[in-house]
């Protein structure tokens, strides 16, 4: 049974930026404005296909740096276990549903119970608290919504695109094939 594969795009610093799907397609954007979107593939952990060109995931962040190019995904993961799972308890101290953890700020993060949540309470908002500088952890959530407009994900700074993309069922095709 084949596994699934995901490209992680870094900075020159190793911190993960974003990652992809096998096959999906990040956006360059250069100083001039030009932008190119380029399919990528995984070849291993530490190298990918950007177009026709073979990198070190490192090499590829220290080339766009160079040149002042700024990188962003066009695709995201869509299957929710590949992203932190945690159990947020909406009363008191009882266990809630698995949520997943789709985005963060540095000082709130953004999940979603795909299954079990109750009314009202799919997403939420909560803090992160840094504990000692540089380490930081999940703090009580600020704010539940049923929808995406009742939580309005851009608002918090969370990127909006990735979110609908990792909680929303894709629109399928109706009519007669062709």
């Amino acid at each position: 049974m084949p596994t699934k594969k995901y490209i992680r795009f870094i900075d020159s610093d190793y911190s993960t930026l974003f990652h992809l799907p096998d096959g999906g397609h990040v956006r360059i954007t250069y100083p001039d404005g030009r932008q190119l979107d380029r399919v990528c593939r995984f070849l291993d952990e530490c190298h990918t296909q950007v177009g026709n060109s073979i990198y070190h995931i490192r090499e590829f962040a220290e080339q766009m740096e160079r040149g002042g190019a700024k990188y962003e995904p066009l695709d995201y993961i869509r299957e929710p276990e590949f992203y932190r799972r945690y159990f947020f308890a909406a009363v008191g101290t009882s266990k809630g549903p698995a949520y997943y953890i789709i985005d963060e700020t540095e000082t709130h993060g953004f999940a979603f119970a795909p299954k079990g949540a109750r009314k009202g309470q799919k997403y939420c908002v909560f803090k992160i608290l840094e504990t000692t500088p540089g380490r930081k952890q999940i703090g009580s959530v600020i704010h539940w919504g049923g929808t995406l407009r009742d939580i309005r994900p851009q608002d918090w700074g969370f990127d909006a695109k990735k979110i609908k993309a990792v909680t929303q069922k894709p629109k399928t095709q109706s009519g007669p094939e062709r």
